[in-house]
Order: C-alpha cells, then sequence, then structure tokens
C-alpha cells in the first residue's frame, strides 16, 4: 500500500509549486503543506501599535523634499527611547538598524537623531550603506546588501530596519527581505521616492515595479497639503494586519527640528494631487468653502480659526469677505473674552 503521505505529495505536486530548492538541479520530491488545524495562532507583535509590526515588511513613500528621512529618524529615536512615536506611551526599547546611500551619518544623520532625543546606543548604522567619507571609502558601495542585513542582524538583534532610499539603489528581492523579516523578528521599513508630478495611487508612482506592493503588510504615505506646502502628513494607507491607524499631522521648522502637531485631515488624494484642490475656484470663494469645513463642527475661535488659515494658505483678508459672503456670525464671549464665529442656521 502506498503511504499516505506520498500519495498526497503525489497528488499535489502538479498543482502546488513548492519552494526553490538550493541547488537548482535537485529533484523536488514533495511539497511543504500543514493542516490549518495544526497553526497556533500568532498574535500581531507591534513595534508601533496598529503600524509597524515584527516580522514584516513595510514602506513609507512620499515625494523628493517630503520629510521621509525626518519621519524615518523620528519613529526610530522614539522606539529606542522605548516611547510610541506619536503619543509617547511608554514600551520596551527597541533597538534601530538604519541604512543609507544618500545621508551622511555624521552630517546629517546624527545631528537629526540628537535633535529628536534619540537613544545613539541603540541606532546602528550599516554604515557600508552609507556615503559619508568619514564612514567608509568612496568605493566601498554595498553589492550584497541581503548578506550585509544578515549579518548585522545577526550581530545586533535589531527590531526595526530602515533602508533610506530604497528603490533604485539595491536590486532586492522582497520575497527574501520578507523571509529574513519573518527569520529575525523585525520590522523593515523600505523608504520609497514617488515620482513627480503625475496622479495616481503610490504603488503606480513609485520607481519600481507595482508588483512589490503585494509583499508589504503596511504602506505610509507622506506629503504636503496641495494648497499649502508647510501641512503635511503621515497616512496610513494599507494594512494587512489591522485597521488604518489615523493620520499624523507634522511640521519641520526652519531650524532643522521635527514634531508631531496632532491629527491630521489630509486624505491620498490630497497629497497625490497633480494640481492644488482650489486650482481654478477664485480665492475668496474657495476661502468660502475652507470657513464652511472649518465650522462644519461646529464654532470656533476667531484666533484659531485665523491660525488654521495661514497654515492652509488661506489669506486672511479674504477669509474676512469670504466670512460675510456665507452669512458666518460672531459672538462675543463677555467683554473682554474672545469673538467666536458660527455657521448661520440652515434654511427652511
Amino acid at each position: 500500500m502506498i503511504p499516505q503521505q506520498a500519495m498526497m505529495n503525489d497528488a499535489l505536486s502538479p498543482h502546488t509549486p513548492s519552494p526553490l530548492p538550493a541547488d537548482a538541479h535537485a529533484t523536488v520530491t514533495g511539497t511543504d503543506i500543514v493542516y490549518l488545524a495544526d497553526l497556533q495562532p500568532q498574535p500581531v507583535e507591534w513595534l508601533w501599535q496598529h503600524r509597524l509590526a515584527a516580522g514584516t515588511l513595510a514602506m513609507l513613500s512620499g515625494e523628493p523634499g517630503s520629510g521621509k528621512t525626518w519621519v524615518a529618524l523620528a519613529i526610530a529615536a522614539a522606539l529606542t527611547r522605548g516611547r510610541d512615536p506619536f503619543t509617547g506611551e511608554k514600551l520596551k526599547p527597541a533597538t534601530v538598524l538604519y541604512a543609507s546611500a544618500e545621508h551622511a551619518a555624521a552630517q546629517v544623520i546624527q545631528p537629526r537623531f540628537a535633535g529628536l532625543h534619540g537613544d545613539p546606543a541603540r541606532l546602528v548604522i550599516l554604515r557600508r550603506a552609507v556615503s559619508a567619507s568619514s564612514m567608509s571609502s568612496p568605493d566601498s558601495a554595498l553589492h550584497d546588501l541581503p548578506n550585509a542585513l544578515v549579518n548585522a542582524l545577526q550581530k545586533t538583534q535589531a527590531h526595526l530596519v530602515i533602508l533610506d532610499p530604497w528603490d533604485g539603489l539595491w536590486a532586492l528581492d522582497l520575497d527574501r527581505l520578507a523571509r529574513l523579516a519573518e527569520l529575525h523578528r523585525c520590522c523593515i521599513l523600505l523608504i520609497r521616492h514617488l515620482a513627480k508630478p503625475a496622479v495616481g495611487r503610490p504603488a503606480h508612482r513609485g520607481r519600481v515595479s507595482i508588483d512589490c506592493c503585494a509583499a508589504l503588510r503596511t504602506e505610509f504615505l507622506v506629503g504636503s497639503s496641495p494648497d499649502a506646502p508647510a501641512q503635511t502628513a503621515l497616512l496610513h494607507v494599507k494594512s494587512n494586519l489591522g485597521p488604518l491607524a489615523p493620520p499624523l499631522d507634522y511640521r519641520i521648522g526652519e531650524a532643522g527640528n521635527f514634531h508631531w502637531a496632532g491629527l491630521s485631515n489630509l486624505t491620498p488624494e490630497d497629497l497625490l494631487a497633480a494640481r492644488p484642490t482650489g486650482a481654478g475656484l477664485p480665492k475668496r470663494k474657495f476661502a468660502a468653502q475652507w470657513l464652511r469645513d472649518c465650522l462644519q463642527p461646529g464654532s470656533q475661535t476667531q484666533g484659531s480659526i485665523e491660525v488654521a488659515a495661514e497654515r492652509d494658505g488661506v489669506c486672511i483678508a479674504t477669509l474676512r469677505r469670504a466670512k460675510f459672503d456665507i452669512g458666518v456670525r460672531s459672538s462675543k464671549d463677555g467683554k473682554s473674552g474672545a469673538w467666536w464665529w458660527t455657521l448661520p442656521p440652515p434654511e427652511d
């Protein structure tokens, strides 16, 4: 009698592809299968709740100059201190392995990381992927990054790996990277440039194949409002592990400092728009629509409205004219209190 396992292998082999053997000429004798009932449930091990998980690939995409490296370093700095990057909630401190072919470690990475108050003892630079002359020789380009990552992960036991930028610099097999992340129980965060200025989903605008997105468990998009370049946000646009996390507002100051600025109301469509949202609208009409949206949740003080308007690129003089156009009502809170603006009641 033919053993049941042998029958199962024979039955599956024409239909179920098996992993390629190490020796391309080796004979495939069966397939690696498992019954679902034999698998033990494995909870997601979050490095950053609902955003970055151990054993997975993640991607952060954005146009050049959008602040991708700042965001990545802000995440890394918080995790090395044992803090949630946004809420500051206490976490277990993590070791971060950082590889960059664009940014000099001593001139860019180190001062930014210090300004973000990260723990330098937990940030490990993969030196042969950094082009700074103080860190490596000019001809020390890393030709076999996957093997270097294996070696570095074995030495550091890093929880988070950041490859900045990933696209166009290293010919990496994403399936191999995914297996590496799973084997070492780390999250590998790939930083990717988006092409300008075409409209479309991040997968369609990157400099790499859209097929790469299938290997990702989570994906993020960074960028700014088309009407207010200073209004920037980190958006969670894909997750196979749970619900999408809320969008986060961030600011990069002229003095070279980064901080989170609360929740954002920007959408992927805003960040990927090829032209300003208000393009083709008279400024006064656009300001009126902006003011309606601002007051829709309820009354707000004149001061807070004008601060938000300046942040979003709406001229204060135009805003006040638009206030008259749509009949916004003003009321003062006492003799010396603030002025409050309220939308008029809906018409019957």
